[in-house]
């Protein structure tokens, strides 16, 4: 049984550096799970598991549906490791089945409209640049700031969600975004252009709040 992902935990923003050396591990676990160390394949699972299931709620917007899609996408990795590769890098070939299992639901379910109230104890994809606070009023307002920015960016397609999620969200390179989402990194780069602008010019007329003088705060999206 593939152990699905913990809704109350959230994740934190790993650098490219820290990937190379997740890659380094993430290789040696995969040679013991193709000859049939069942344990690795679960510390393999348990080592990419939140990352998927985060990547999988940025889209969908969903727990439910981020659960469901994060056990897919194991299964299919279950399925084909025995023919993956240990020189590709296999963070780029999870994601890019996650985000494409993701924009497949989405498809699937584009006419359904449903969006959670969402804890930012509870979010996997918190709002930029909050720090956590214990004063009530403080936090009720960095809540209703994560339920703003998951609300504005439901709105961005696919592509230019899948792209701001991964750049600005998982702090992924464009040539790395761009490998997972099998584009041209100039394609990625617009996509991620359209997503900020979308975002800035929608919370600039339905949040002027979060603006002062015409500038940035810093809870907005950058």
């Amino acid at each position: 049984m593939i152990p699905a992902g913990d809704g109350n935990s959230s994740t934190p923003e790993i650098t490219s550096e820290e990937i190379s050396a997740q890659e380094t591990a993430t290789r040696e676990l995969i040679i013991r799970a193709k000859d049939g160390d069942q344990l690795a394949f679960r510390d393999l699972v348990d080592m990419y598991r939140t990352r998927v299931a985060s990547i999988a709620y940025g889209l969908v917007n969903n727990y439910d549906d981020a659960r469901d899609i994060s056990q897919e996408v194991f299964i299919k990795v279950y399925r084909s490791l025995g023919k993956f590769d240990v020189k590709r890098k296999f963070f780029t070939w999870l994601y890019r089945l996650t985000v494409n299992a993701s924009i497949d639901f989405i498809r699937a379910n584009k006419k359904r409209s449903h969006h959670e109230s969402i804890d930012s104890d509870d979010s996997y994809v918190q709002f930029p640049n909050q720090d956590l606070d214990h004063d009530l009023d403080r936090r009720m307002e960095k809540i209703e700031r994560n339920e703003i920015f998951h609300r504005i960016v439901s709105r961005l397609n696919p592509k230019q969600k899948s792209a701001f999620l991964l750049c600005d969200l998982q702090g992924l390179s464009s040539a790395e975004a761009s490998e997972i989402m099998d584009c041209p990194q100039v394609t990625l780069r617009w996509y991620l252009h359209e997503a900020r602008k979308k975002i800035r010019q929608h919370v600039e007329k339905n949040y002027p709040e979060y603006f002062v003088s015409g500038k940035k705060t810093k809870t907005t999206v950058k």
